[in-house]
């Protein structure tokens, strides 16, 4: 008996391939796209991190007589008996048992304190105080994927993510006139010197709309070397986890820019701070992006040579040393002979 139910027909092989083929020039087409949307939703989750930052350091500074936080002249103070005299006098031993913060320049801490954030504060919670911190998400860039083993090694002090902001060395550190240590309490005065009456406060910054106080950062990383580390020495120099000098400088190592001037560097520096833009080394200047935030709370992205200004990285009236700047950023914000004054 012949049946009149329908008959149904198959794909044949060309017709599936040709159906995959559509699948495949969809994703290529989509994927792209897709991947800009999540880099752009990360920036703007990383700024909103900045901006709260931000509001905590001066809420801090409303709260302790204009101080800025994470310097060794404020809220690490306790850590040295008379901090013009560093690195003498240190009250705790190096990398070890001090409270309240794991660095003299730690910023994390006093402004997690303001926020009303719970760690523990004692001086044997030193290690579980960094890694709390440094993993909490208000203190992380979404972008941030870089990993980081402790330098020296350092007992129980684990490798996780590398600390994701860095604050600017530049307006935590004073002149003294040359006593104390380079780079620990005292601006190092050989690649920029602060004004003699510079202090430790939001007020003598200048311009708060000019000065920055804390941007995306990655401390510690060069284009000289593909790896990265983190100084556990409570009393490292020049900024250890927490900070670094920026503008530009040759000798940072958080926003180093050697792979844009120097030739044949084995890595880009520019990857690991300047991580809301291009993804590969050797690109072009200004195509690494980063955010950074004012001290007057507001944030901007920036380009790698455009966030370079010395102008936003140091106290008015500073004198940043020609020599020891990148040439691009000589050429561009320098006058045409000299050293940089800042404004």
């Amino acid at each position: 008996m012949k049946s009149n139910a329908p008959r149904t027909r198959a794909f044949t092989l060309v017709e599936l391939l040709v159906v995959i083929g559509i699948i495949a020039v969809l994703i290529g087409i989509l994927l792209p796209a897709l991947g800009k949307a999540r880099a752009a939703a990360n920036a703007v989750s990383c700024a909103a991190n900045l901006r709260s930052i931000t509001q905590a350091m001066n809420l801090y500074a409303v709260q302790n007589q204009n101080a800025i936080p994470g310097s060794v002249w404020t809220s690490s103070r306790f850590m040295y008996a008379d901090p013009a005299k560093a690195p003498a006098g240190q009250t705790y031993t190096a990398g070890t048992d001090c409270p309240n913060v794991f660095h003299i320049l730690d910023w994390q801490a006093p402004l997690a304190r303001v926020m009303g954030i719970k760690f523990d504060d004692s001086a044997a919670g030193r290690t579980a105080r960094f890694v709390q911190l440094r993993d909490l998400n208000i203190f992380t860039c979404p972008a941030n994927d870089f990993i980081a083993p402790a330098y020296p090694t350092a007992g129980s002090i684990p490798t996780g993510r590398l600390i994701s902001y860095n604050t600017a060395m530049g307006f935590l550190l004073t002149n003294n006139r040359g006593v104390g240590a380079y780079g620990v309490n005292i601006a190092d005065t050989r690649d920029w010197i602060p004004p003699d009456s510079y202090v430790v406060k939001v007020s003598k910054v200048g311009p708060p709309s000019t000065k920055i106080y804390i941007a995306d950062g990655a401390r510690y990383s060069n284009s000289a070397s593909t790896t990265l580390d983190f100084d556990t020495n409570a009393y490292g120099d020049h900024g250890g986890p927490y900070s670094d000098v920026g503008g530009g400088c040759q000798f940072s190592n958080s926003w180093d820019r050697g792979a844009a001037n120097l030739p044949g560097q084995p890595s880009d520096g520019r990857l690991y701070a300047h991580r809301h833009g291009n993804k590969k080394r050797g690109g072009s200047v200004d195509s690494y992006r980063f955010n950074v935030a004012f001290f007057d709370g507001h944030v901007e992205t920036m380009g790698d040579l455009q966030g370079a200004n010395p102008n936003y990285w140091f106290p008015k009236g500073t004198t940043c040393i020609r020599s020891t700047f990148y040439p691009d950023v000589v050429k561009k914000f320098f006058p045409p002979s000299g050293n940089l004054i800042v404004n």
